[in-house]
């Protein structure tokens, strides 16, 4: 499977750091990932250089920095909103920022397939455009989980409401098979299963295990999976697509399930192990060497 993505990389050009220097100022624009599913968030950056001697102010107008996306036979992808906003900023002589952006809710790229996505920011004290060489990236589709139904649920009203007609949403899990390895990915959709509200991995997952999944009594989705040969993830994820609570479990004695009693969901069986992924934040480190 890597040896598969390396030679997608090579034969796309894909490039997980783009840089370009002008006047001694380098930008550079780099993906956390080069695979993403339909509407899961785009973790991209850009890192900004100052090497030219002067301080420069950034970020005064909303289109400091602009976006493009292109995907197959670098046709244009159309942009569905305004990706940057204004937020002023001084990058000293001799000094790095970095800014963070998500282009998933701006950019109509939802359609399986090949695309680039490059940037231009001004510089208004030199009139002057500076651009980020592009970045390639896939969207791939996955596959819902055929042993593992969707959960249709209502969002809890606001305490104190009363008389309130419930939103509904859909919780599916899927799966991905991608560079990397195969994820298993949680999605919240509308009521009726056509309108994606938010995706995002829940964790790396083993090709022949089958997710454990149960509701609780406040419509919260409990997912348990395993990652590694005796390495569990336990996830606990709310109707607004949040996730509540996030522990590691492993094999022992016995094996982690999830167990229901009296409109609570928890892990029964196997050991809880301390992991810097954890949420909230584990009260001590993990130990060194236990990533399996």
């Amino acid at each position: 499977m890597k040896r598969i993505a390396v030679l997608w990389a090579l034969a796309f050009g894909f490039l997980p750091l783009a840089r370009c220097q002008v006047r001694g100022v380098t930008a550079e624009m780099s993906l956390a990932q080069d695979e993403l599913l339909p509407d899961e968030d785009m973790q991209l950056k850009v890192r900004i250089e100052n090497r030219s001697g002067q301080d420069l102010v950034l970020g005064q107008e909303n289109d400091w920095i602009a976006f493009t996306v292109t995907g197959e036979n670098n046709k244009l992808v159309g942009q569905l909103g305004d990706s940057a906003v204004s937020n002023q900023f001084t990058v000293s002589s001799g000094q790095v920022s970095t800014c963070t952006f998500n282009l998933t809710p701006y950019f109509s790229f939802r359609a399986p397939g090949h695309y680039k996505v490059a940037a231009t920011f001004k510089v208004p004290q030199w009139n002057m455009e500076i651009p980020c060489k592009g970045a390639n990236f896939a969207i791939v589709n996955g596959i819902r989980l055929a042993k593992m139904p969707d959960f249709p649920v209502g969002v809890p009203v606001p305490q104190g409401a009363t008389n309130t007609v419930p939103e509904g949403r859909r919780y599916f899990l899927e799966k991905a098979d991608l560079g990397s390895g195969s994820k298993l990915y949680f999605q919240l959709t509308d009521e009726s299963g056509s309108r994606t509200l938010k995706v995002f991995p829940i964790g790396r997952m083993l090709d022949f295990s089958d997710p454990e999944a149960q509701l609780d009594r406040f419509n919260n989705l409990h997912v348990l999976h395993q990652t590694y040969a005796k390495t569990f993830n336990y996830c606990v994820i709310n109707p607004l697509g949040q996730i509540l609570d996030r522990r590691t479990y492993e094999y022992t004695d016995t094996r982690p399930k999830l167990s229901f009693f009296e409109g609570s969901v928890f892990v029964a069986g196997g050991a809880r192990r301390e992991s810097t992924n954890d949420i909230p934040p584990s009260s001590r480190p993990a130990a060194a060497g236990t990533n399996h």
